[in-house]
């Protein structure tokens, strides 16, 4: 019979060999695919170390002094400042599980104690991912909130119906999320007009429609400055596209519809569309927004930071107060996520509901 001691080592044992083995990618939800999490918590990390907060410095405006002059002509030199900085703390989140060094389980072989807890800790992390999807989709639901990270919605921020009569073919108009007059990260759409992501609204998935906008919002967000210079970059190169289901099963019709040697494949081109050479990923969560979003995000300037030494922070077991026998074990992350340049990403949708 295991002594509590070793039932607390072959757990910590289980645990480092699960982890090291990705043993957790086995989500068994609701939800098909947890793309936010596999493209975010998986594929655009951004570590901080040291302070708290993670902080950018935006430039918004020239200085306006360049002008044509004369001979004997009065120097112009004036202040104009443009400089602003954008701060975002993080946001921790946790999870658990707990055992009885007594349960019958533990008195068994070890393979048997082993796939008893895997059991536990692969529910543990299910947890975690079906609380951190949605939250990174989302938005926390006003600045009251200091402790629901900031999602896309938060970031990329959709057109206004108001905004749609003025530039129905889309415009810098993702401009202050809902609930968060001080802007993203602190620095206000309001005071600075540049700091707004590409939104437009559609009505059809169609190519005189949204594809039609799609293609005007690349030519519009690829900015290249006069000057070189370095940028506040905060993920890998790459770009993506995400839709729910009724917007990706038209673009695969309209994909279809254009090729015409399909064979005896009914959906011969599920799975397989492209935008600019760019795979549209259908993301399961989105099917629940009625306006039918569609995001194209730049992963150079969007990541998910995380703090150095807790992306994933599993602990030990650990007796648990008032209860001697018992023992939790806990996973701990400092996160939040990050955009250095919303000129770089975008959102397409249906009208908004008032």
């Amino acid at each position: 019979m295991l002594t509590a001691d070793e039932i607390v080592d072959l757990v910590n044992l289980t645990q480092t060999n699960l982890i090291k083995r990705g043993a957790f990618l086995n989500l068994m939800t609701d939800l098909t695919d947890y793309v936010a999490v596999r493209e975010l918590w998986k594929k655009h990390q951004k570590v901080f170390a040291g302070g708290l907060d993670w902080e950018f410095d935006a430039v918004t405006d020239h200085n306006h002094s360049a002008r044509f002059t004369g001979l004997y002509d009065n120097d112009g030199a004036t202040l104009n400042d443009a400089t602003t900085k954008g701060k975002v703390g993080p946001r921790f989140v946790d999870a658990n599980y707990v055992f009885d060094v007594r349960e019958k389980i533990f008195q068994r072989p070890a393979i048997e104690i082993v796939n008893y807890v895997r059991t536990k800790y692969l529910r543990m992390l299910t947890s975690f991912y079906e609380l951190m999807e949605p939250a990174l989709w989302g938005k926390p639901e006003d600045s009251s909130d200091k402790k629901t990270p900031y999602g896309i919605a938060y970031w990329v921020t959709k057109q206004s119906n108001a905004d749609a009569l003025t530039n129905p073919n889309g415009a810098f108009d993702g401009k202050n999320p809902t609930g968060f007059s001080d802007g993203r990260a602190g620095i206000s759409s309001s005071a600075y007009p540049r700091w707004a992501n590409w939104a437009c609204q559609y009505s059809d998935v169609s190519k005189d429609d949204l594809v039609r906008k799609m293609r005007r919002a690349v030519r519009k967000t690829q900015f290249r400055s006069p000057i070189s210079h370095a940028e506040p970059t905060v993920g890998g190169t790459g770009n993506g596209i995400y839709c729910g289901d009724n917007v990706i099963h038209v673009f695969e019709e309209i994909l279809e519809a254009q090729n015409m040697n399909l064979g005896n494949d009914l959906a011969s081109k599920d799975g397989k569309t492209l935008f600019k050479g760019h795979p549209i990923v259908y993301a399961p969560y989105l099917d629940d927004d009625s306006t039918d979003p569609v995001y194209m995000l730049d992963w150079k300037h969007l990541a998910l930071g995380v703090m150095e030494g807790w992306q994933q922070h599993v602990s030990a077991p650990q007796v648990v107060a008032g209860k001697h026998n018992v023992r939790a074990v806990f996973l701990d992350a400092g996160t939040n996520m990050i955009c250095t340049n919303l000129r770089k990403q975008a959102v397409f949708h249906k009208a908004l509901s008032n």
